[in-house]
């Protein structure tokens, strides 16, 4: 089964969900201040900017801890978009990346129930080997969705350079 570039990452320190949300406050700090009245910059321009941030925040997150991950999109889904091209690259994005977050989590519950000693396995345990066919199903889907999320980040640039 493959994944994604940056679904292969992992950190290996406890400290990175602590990291990722330095970050993330760092970027919706910089997001304000770029958002300050009397800048020249139309709202939709703004929001452009803070959605752009956001999502870069989520693809830049390690992968572990999962936990970080989940809130990055969480604040991504629940972003507001007001323009054809925000709303795009927002919906695109957040698409890709919640296929490829339930399939990470599903492979976890697998690699758990396989490392779990002979005879411990309880009655959801078919049920989870059967979610493995649908990790790779949304794997799968969630790298055909990438590639949309990319051009829908690159007409949301090119709208916001353009004074939307």
């Amino acid at each position: 089964m493959t994944m994604p570039p940056d679904a292969a990452r992992s950190p290996g320190a406890g400290a990175a969900g602590t990291g990722v949300r330095r970050i993330a406050a760092a970027l919706a700090a910089l997001a304000a201040l770029h958002g300050a009245p009397g800048c020249g910059r139309s709202a939709e321009q703004h929001e452009a900017d803070a959605l752009l941030h956001a999502i870069d925040a989520l693809r830049n997150a390690p992968s572990e801890p999962r936990a970080a991950r989940e809130a990055l999109l969480a604040e991504l889904e629940r972003h507001p978009a007001s323009t054809p091209p925000a709303a795009s690259a927002r919906d695109a994005c957040a698409r890709a990346y919640r296929l490829l977050l339930d399939a990470t989590a599903a492979e976890a519950r697998v690699r758990a129930l396989l490392a779990a000693p002979a005879g411990s396995a309880g009655p959801g345990a078919l049920s989870d080997l059967a979610d493995l066919a649908a990790a790779d199903a949304k794997i799968k889907e969630s790298a055909a969705t990438m590639p949309r999320c990319a051009e829908a980040l690159a007409e949301l640039r090119r709208a916001a350079r353009r004074g939307m």
